[in-house]
Formats: C-alpha cells, sequence, structure tokens
C-alpha cells in the first residue's frame, strides 16, 4: 500500500540524499544552470531571503504540531520547549488556526518575485505555490478539519490520511498517537520518559476536541459510511480490551526506558505503574467518550460508500482529490476508463504468464484466486510461520540491495527494519505499509507487514511488496531525501502521494527489470497482480465516489478482476471510501514517471543514463508530478546542451 507510507501530521518527506559529494554538487549545479538559463543572472540574496522566510514557515508549523516534529526528530530548539511533553490540536481553535496560517503563507508567497529565483529555491517556491492553494481548495470545505499547507491534515497521523471524515477506520489521532508513542516517541533520557507520561496524560483534552470535531461535522450532515463507523469503533475496542499494566503503550516504556544508561529496573517497573495508572484514569476514558461519540453519529450514517453522499459538497471534494493526488485535469470519468483499459491490458500479460505455468482456465482473477490458495504459497498461520515470514521478506530485501548500484548513483545511509504491524491496528490496516526514518537517521524506516492473516499475503506476491514498501519504493524515495542538508524545513512536512506512491510502484516495475524476478513466473505473477490492483483502484475509486456504486459491488468487481483474497479487497474498498482520491494516485503517479523517462529515452538515445534519471526523479523531492516532469525536462536540456544538441 504504502504507503504510505503511515506517518505524522504531513507524513512522508522526500528529500536527496547529498552523499557521493562531488558528483551531487555536480548534478546541483547543472539543474541550477538549466533552471536558470533562460533569465538573467540571479544574486545569491534573493535565494536566501527566500529560504529563510521558508525556514520561519517551517518553524511555525513545527510550533503548533508536536506530532509531526517528533516524526521527523526535531529538537526543541526549533520545534518548541516541551514540545515532547504535548499532543496536537484537533477542535474548531485548532482549524481556524490552519486556516489562518494558510491564508498567511499565501500572503507571504506572494510578495515574491518567482523570476527572482533559481535551482533549489525556485522549486521550492512551485512546490509551495501548489500547496499554499491545495490546502487553500481543501479549506473551503467546513468539514473533516483543515491544513495550513499541502492536502494533508495537522497532526492527524497519516500522509494520505486526506478524508472528509476527521475519524476512520484507518486515521484519525485515535491510530496516529499510540503509533507515535511506540515507534517514533525518543526515549533516550529520563526527561524524555516524563514527556512520554506527560502525553498519555494529556490525551483526555486531545480526545475532547476530536470529539468535539466529529460532533461538528455531523451537525452538518457529514458522518462516514456507517462500515466505517463500525471499523473505528473496532479498532477502540481493540485499543482498550487489554488491561493497562499489558497495553504495548505500557510494554513501549518497559522496553525502550530499559536501554537509557542508569535507569535501574526499579525505576523502570515506577515509570510503568504511572503509565498504567495513566492509562486506566485518562487514555481509556477518553477512548470510551470516543467511541460513545461515534455510536451517537452512527445512528444518522448510512451504508453509502461515496462521497457523493454528501450532496454537491461531496462531488466537489472528489473532483478536488482527484486533481490532488495526481490526476492532472482528468476528470472522474476519465480516469474511470483508463484503468478500466490499464486492467485489460495488464489482465492480458497476465493471461500469458499463467498459460504458461498450467493454469489454463477461468478468468484471470479466478486463476490468481486458484495460485493464493495453493497450500504451499502461504507460509503457516502460527508464530512460527510469522516468523518465517519475516525472515522471508528480509532475505528479499538483502537480494534487491545487493544490485541496487547498478542503477541509481547514490543510495540511502538509514537501515531499513521489517516489522509487524500491531495486533491491535491489523484488524483495519493494509498488507503492509512504511514508516520513515527520523531526520538525524537515528531511527530506521520500517517496513510493517500485516500478520493477522497469512493468506492474505501469499508466497506470490510478497517480493513486490517488499519493493513497494521497502527497496527501491518508498525506503528509497523518503530516505534518500530526508539527508539533504540544504532542502528547507517545510518542504519535509509535504506528502504528494501521486510522486511517493507513484514512484513505489514505478520501483515495483524497476524490480523486474533489476531482474528480482528472474526464473520466477509466478512472482512475476504477483507483480503483475499488484500493477493490476492499482488499475483497479481507478475504476473502484471512481465507481464508488462518482458512479454510485455500493460497497458490496466495488468489492464484487475487484474480487473478480484481480484474483485478490475478498478479506483483503473488502479492507482496501472500505478504505476507498474513507479517503476519496488517494487510491488513484498510486497508478496515476506511476504512469506520469514512465512518460517522464520514455521521453527521456527518445530525446537523449544513447545519451540516456538510468542512475542520471532516477537521481533527477528523487532529487525533486515530494512535490506534485507535474513539478518532477518539469525537472526531468530540464536535465534532457541540459544534457542535450552538453553534447551540443
Amino acid at each position: 500500500m504504502g504507503s504510505v507510507t503511515k506517518l505524522a501530521l504531513f507524513g512522508a518527506a522526500a528529500f536527496t540524499l547529498v552523499a557521493c559529494g562531488e558528483q551531487a554538487s555536480q548534478h546541483q549545479q547543472t539543474t541550477d544552470a538549466s533552471a536558470s538559463s533562460d533569465a538573467a543572472p540571479i544574486a545569491r540574496d534573493d535565494n536566501q531571503a527566500f529560504l529563510d522566510l521558508v525556514r520561519r514557515q517551517g518553524e511555525a508549523i513545527l510550533g503548533v504540531s508536536p506530532i509531526l516534529a517528533t516524526e521527523l526528530g526535531i529538537g526543541e530548539d526549533v520545534a518548541g520547549q516541551a514540545y515532547l511533553a504535548t499532543l496536537g490540536g484537533y477542535g474548531f481553535d485548532a482549524h481556524e488556526a490552519a486556516r489562518r496560517m494558510n491564508e498567511d503563507f499565501l500572503l507571504d508567497l506572494q510578495s515574491i518575485d518567482r523570476s527572482s529565483l533559481s535551482g533549489l529555491a525556485a522549486v521550492t517556491y512551485d512546490v509551495l505555490d501548489s500547496a499554499y492553494r491545495s490546502a487553500a481548495r481543501r479549506n473551503q470545505f467546513q468539514f473533516g478539519g483543515a491544513t495550513p499547507i499541502g492536502f494533508s491534515l495537522p497532526d492527524s497521523g497519516d500522509s494520505w490520511a486526506v478524508t472528509p471524515y476527521f475519524v476512520t477506520q484507518l486515521t484519525g489521532p485515535h491510530l496516529a498517537l499510540p503509533r507515535m508513542l511506540q515507534t517514533q516517541h525518543p526515549f533516550s533520557s529520563v526527561h524524555d520518559v516524563e514527556a512520554y507520561l506527560s502525553r498519555l496524560g494529556d490525551f483526555g483534552r486531545a480526545f475532547e476536541e476530536v470529539i468535539e470535531t466529529v460532533g461538528s461535522d455531523a451537525a452538518v450532515g457529514v458522518t462516514p459510511p456507517t462500515f466505517v463507523i463500525d471499523g473505528a469503533l473496532n479498532s477502540i475496542s481493540g485499543l482498550i480490551s487489554v488491561a493497562p499494566a499489558d497495553h504495548p503503550l505500557i510494554e513501549t516504556i518497559r522496553l525502550k526506558a530499559a536501554a537509557i544508561e542508569g535507569l535501574d529496573p526499579a525505576a523502570i517497573d515506577a515509570f510503568a505503574a504511572r503509565g498504567a495508572e495513566l492509562l486506566e484514569t485518562t487514555v481509556y476514558p477518553a477512548y470510551a467518550a470516543l467511541a460513545d461519540e461515534l455510536k451517537r453519529v452512527r445512528e444518522q450514517s448510512t451504508p453509502d460508500a461515496g462521497v457523493w453522499s454528501l450532496g454537491d459538497e461531496g462531488v466537489a471534494y472528489y473532483q478536488m482529490a482527484l486533481q490532488a493526488y495526481g490526476a492532472r485535469n482528468r476528470d472522474a470519468d476519465e480516469v474511470h476508463e483508463l484503468g478500466l483499459s490499464e486492467v485489460a491490458r495488464i489482465s492480458a500479460e497476465m493471461d500469458s504468464i499463467l498459460n504458461g505455468i498450467g493454469l489454463a482456465d477461468g478468468s484471470v482473477g479466478r486463476r490468481m484466486i486458484a495460485l493464493g490458495q495453493r497450500p504451499d504459497n502461504s507460509f503457516p498461520n502460527t508464530d512460527e510461520g510469522r516468523e518465517d515470514l519475516l525472515n522471508y521478506l528480509r532475505a528479499a530485501v538483502d537480494r534487491v540491495q545487493a544490485v541496487t548500484p547498478q542503477w541509481f548513483a547514490r543510495l540511502p545511509r538509514q537501515p531499513l527494519e521489517v516489522r509487524r504491524i500491531p495486533v491491535h491496528e491489523q484488524d483495519s490496516s493494509p498488507g503492509g505499509y512504511y514508516t520513515g526514518p527520523s531526520l538525524d537517521g537515528s531511527r530506521p524506516g520500517v517496513y510493517w507487514i500485516n500478520l493477522k492473516n497469512t493468506a492474505d499475503n501469499p508466497k506470490h506476491g510478497l517480493k513486490t511488496l517488499t519493493y513497494h514498501e521497502g527497496v527501491p519504493g518508498h525506503h528509497f524515495s523518503i530516505s534518500f531525501n530526508r539527508m539533504i542538508e540544504d532542502m528547507p524545513l517545510l518542504r519535509t512536512v509535504l506528502s504528494y502521494s501521486e510522486y511517493e506512491e507513484g514512484w513505489a510502484l514505478y520501483g515495483e516495475a524497476l524490480a523486474n527489470e533489476m531482474g528480482m524476478y528472474a526464473d520466477d513466473p509466478e512472482g512475476d505473477l504477483g507483480r503483475l497482480q499488484a500493477e493490476l490492483f492499482r488499475a483497479a483502484r481507478l475504476v473502484v475509486d471512481t465507481g464508488l465516489h462518482h458512479k454510485q456504486w455500493t460497497r458490496e459491488q466495488a468489492i464484487e468487481w475487484m474480487v473478480e478482476a484481480t484474483g485478490e483474497s475478498r478479506a483483503s479487497v473488502t479492507r482496501e474498498v472500505e478504505r476507498y471510501a474513507a479517503i476519496p482520491g488517494q487510491a488513484c494516485a498510486y497508478k496515476l503517479g506511476m504512469i506520469a514517471i514512465e512518460e517522464m523517462r520514455a521521453k527521456a529515452e527518445a530525446e537523449l538515445g544513447d545519451r540516456f543514463d538510468i542512475k542520471e534519471f532516477h537521481d533527477v526523479v528523487l532529487s525533486v523531492g515530494s512535490a506534485p508530478i507535474g513539478i518532477v516532469g518539469r525537472q526531468v525536462d530540464l536535465w534532457i536540456l541540459s544534457k542535450k546542451a552538453e553534447s551540443g544538441q
């Protein structure tokens, strides 16, 4: 899935690794020269003044977004004193502040002469101009929260969690906060442990604000579909069904505090006891109150899966979402037809391979179901089987890592870990996702896998999931870019699914070129099935939100078209219902990157260098796909200029 990727606040940022010193500098100089070739010489002071403004804007966002600051590993000197001890704002005041901040940022940008900028500053201007305008369009809708920048919500917890619904089975503070505390809150000192406990104590205030937003949205007729509310209630039930002392939030204290030098077992036990008391007196009651509010608004919800059910506002919201996720001026009907065309093309290729391995009867989807149900194609659904599956994924990462120097000029420094999705999240989580490393590299990238039922992840699809979530997918684009030294901090809070998910899907296909499926037709079928799945998303997402398909209709169509298990398809369709438009970003982004590469290959001929092409695409950072395309065009021009063409 990807991705994304699940990350705090605005989510996964794409930076460029500036290792390889001279080569990276030379590439930046070339890009800068190309970007300004049609303008007069530019004073460095203009670029620096603009980047100083961007820095101040980034610090302003961090000052009101403690979850984002934690996810990025920002120090208190930037994010504010004691930010590690607080949670974000989730109520009316926070949303109005986000709207005002967006308006101020737009005014700041409009005071800058774009023609006076070059290189990184010019690209940053273009990205921020798009981000602020996208946020302003989103903020016109008086439901689901507000954002100062981009198409994301303050401290909502997911880079892809732009949704008309503030709480769903997949998104919202009720899931983001415990995930952040377990995986991203630092534990390097007693001060950090105390801050962790303070955050537990802040759950009551934070959830009062979440409830305020859920209630105010319902008051204007905006409630999630009934099954989305039920999924959120199930998640809450799982979170608070454990005895406080045994909760993963308390186990986190015991495990991570043990690494703090000088902290003895008795002190750790005392911290854990305080945490358990806070869960019992503050955290659990906060979740129970949110559950009560969700049950109340559920009474006015409907089973209608599409945002069209919100009336004209819903229709407008969906068209806005499609554009934000890379539709590039295609309307919903055009996206739907593109999906149908791609499903037909990929299915034909799969049919040929299936015939070659002796599976010739039935539709492609039915034959893929048969392949997935083969006893030798799944790991046992036991603790031992789950551990074997994790080791299989780790070995797949090692194999692809070994050949990446042939395809990339620069490689990430940060390690990649493979972990199981926490049990309390697995019922409503996708098959896998990725969380990025901290800015300083002290926290690794993590590829999470859903192991509720190992049959949901048959062996033939595991390689492709690994290449998408790990290498050369999300781990490369995100961890590369988080090492850049001169990328403005504000760019790190932006996430563009069409770029990040488009790159990860492109990475799946690239793995085939890298030889990862040699002599493995079943694995290649897994790759094609994954691409088919993303093409089917174009059909199903537009079907739900534009053509008024029911949840059941979407499930039936997708199972038949893709051969994925009904359980996994059900989770996916419910995800599309909760997050309109985002599922389209994968295929739309991949198509755009493939078009960029085809154009470069055609225009450069034998001067085309795949390592350089990948470097250019990754060096832009997370950005609207059109801006990435413009940078590729500049690179093509610079390559032609080198040869005198």
